[in-house]
C-alpha cells in the first residue's frame, strides 16, 4: 500500500479504477441509474447534459482528493500509527457494507430541485458536482477509506490522480447506459447479481485493514 502511494503504478491506478466501477454497481447505485439517465436524456439527445453531469461527478471527486492530499502535506510528519488509524476506517467501514455496523450516510439530492435553482448552461456540471459528493451508501465506506488512504501521501497530486481514476470507474456505467436504451436495460438486469457488491467490497475492506493492522504490529 504505501509504495502504491510514493510510487503510483498501473497496478495502483487499475485497482482504484475498478473500485470505482464496482461501487458504482452496487444496488444503490443502480436504483439511482434510470433517474440519472431520465434527467440526463441519453446521449442521442443531449450529449453535452452527459459529458457535463460526469465531468462533474469527476470534478467532485478530484477536489475531495485534493483536499485530502493537502491536508496531509499541511500537517506534515504523520504519526506513525496514522496507519493504523485508516486501516480502522477501512474495517468500520467494511463492516458498514456487511451490515454489522450501521451509519446513516446523506441520501442523494433531488436533482429537479438543484435545477431550478442553478442556470440551465452549468446546471448538469453543479447536479454532477453534488451527485458526486452525496455519494450512495455503496460508494460512500470505499470512498472514506480511499480519501484516508490518500492523505498518508501528503501529495494533493497523486491524490487527485487516484481520485480521478476512482470517478472515471464511478461514471463509466452511467455513460455507456447513457448512449442507449437497451445499454440502460442491460445494467438493470445485473441488480439481481449487484446485491453481492456491498458484500464482496466490505469483506475487501475487512480484510485488508485487517492485513494492514498485522502489518503494522507484528
Amino acid at each position: 500500500m504505501q509504495n502504491g502511494l510514493n510510487n503510483p503504478g498501473p497496478s495502483t491506478i487499475f485497482l482504484v479504477f475498478s473500485a470505482g466501477l464496482l461501487t458504482s454497481l452496487g444496488p444503490c447505485s443502480l436504483s439511482l441509474l434510470p433517474v440519472t439517465i431520465a434527467y440526463i436524456g441519453g446521449t442521442e439527445k443531449n450529449k453535452f447534459k452527459l459529458v457535463s453531469f460526469s465531468g462533474g461527478v469527476v470534478f467532485s471527486l478530484v477536489a475531495l482528493g485534493a483536499v485530502s492530499g493537502l491536508l496531509g502535506k499541511i500537517y506534515g510528519q504523520i504519526p506513525s500509527y496514522y496507519t493504523s488509524i485508516v486501516a480502522l476506517i477501512a474495517i468500520i467501514m467494511g463492516l458498514n457494507l456487511l451490515g454489522i455496523i450501521k451509519f446513516q450516510f446523506p441520501n442523494v439530492p433531488d436533482l429537479k430541485i438543484i435545477e431550478d435553482k442553478i442556470p440551465s448552461f452549468i446546471a448538469p456540471f453543479a447536479i454532477g458536482t453534488t451527485f458526486g459528493l452525496a455519494s450512495s451508501p455503496c460508494i460512500t465506506p470505499v470512498l472514506a477509506t480511499l480519501l484516508a488512504w490518500v492523505s498518508q501521501a501528503k501529495n494533493p497530486t497523486i491524490s487527485i490522480i487516484f481520485l480521478f481514476f476512482f470517478g472515471i470507474g464511478q461514471v463509466t456505467p452511467l455513460i455507456v447506459a447513457g448512449s442507449t436504451t437497451e445499454n440502460l436495460k442491460k445494467f438493470l438486469e445485473i441488480r439481481k447479481f449487484s446485491q453481492l457488491i456491498p458484500t464482496i467490497s466490505g469483506i475487501f475492506l475487512v480484510s485488508l485493514g485487517l492485513l494492514n493492522l498485522f502489518s503494522n504490529w507484528f
